[in-house]
């Protein structure tokens, strides 16, 4: 006597009671929400992230003050004010610059941070100097490294004088002979 066994055979049956044109359509229908979500999603966070590293940078000019109140061969920290509010925040920041008058109309406009880590510096009237807390970085009048871990000078702002005030724009590297090195990407 042979014994029957009830064993489905793989492929024939469907215990879920769908045939492969259900299963098909499911899949289908399962992607195309997914994809739509992804989109949804997706589109808004690319452009929010992608965007600005396509948008071209405008320059933005910082009224630093009168031409007047810079000493000749003086060092002077002053804060900068934008000339254009920023949509957001509503109150726009002002941007601190070390303001070296070198005479004759020219200008050196100091980054406030140092080269290294970004560490604000301070200009030292007596030793002639700026001074990084951070890690002893040391930079001489022009803004050459003297002592410590920074890579580079002083980076500077390009500057401009219209009517009497002095201007400050785009932020640029400076190489060890005070050369320009490159525009910083702000």
């Amino acid at each position: 006597m042979a014994w029957e066994t009830s064993v489905p055979r793989r492929g024939n049956t469907d215990p879920q009671g769908m045939g492969p044109g259900r299963r098909r359509f499911i899949k289908t229908a399962l992607g195309a929400i997914v994809a739509a979500v992804a989109g949804i999603i997706g589109v808004p966070l690319a452009g929010f992230f992608g965007l600005p590293a396509l948008r071209r940078s405008e320059r933005r000019w910082l009224e630093v003050g009168p031409v007047s109140g810079f000493e000749e061969r003086q060092i002077k920290k002053v804060l900068a004010k934008p000339l254009a509010a920023q949509v957001w925040p509503y109150e726009t920041p002002s941007v601190a610059v070390y303001v070296l008058n070198r005479g004759d109309g020219k200008f050196t406009l100091f980054h406030i941070h140092c080269t290294h880590v970004g560490c604000p510096v301070r200009w030292n009237l007596q030793a002639g100097r700026f001074f990084s807390p951070c890690h002893g970085g040391v930079f001489d009048r022009d803004g050459r490294v003297l002592a410590g871990p920074p890579p580079r000078p002083l980076d500077r702002y390009e500057y401009k004088v219209e009517k009497g005030i002095l201007y400050a724009g785009r932020l640029y590297k400076v190489n060890e002979k005070l050369e320009f090195a490159g525009w910083h990407h702000v």
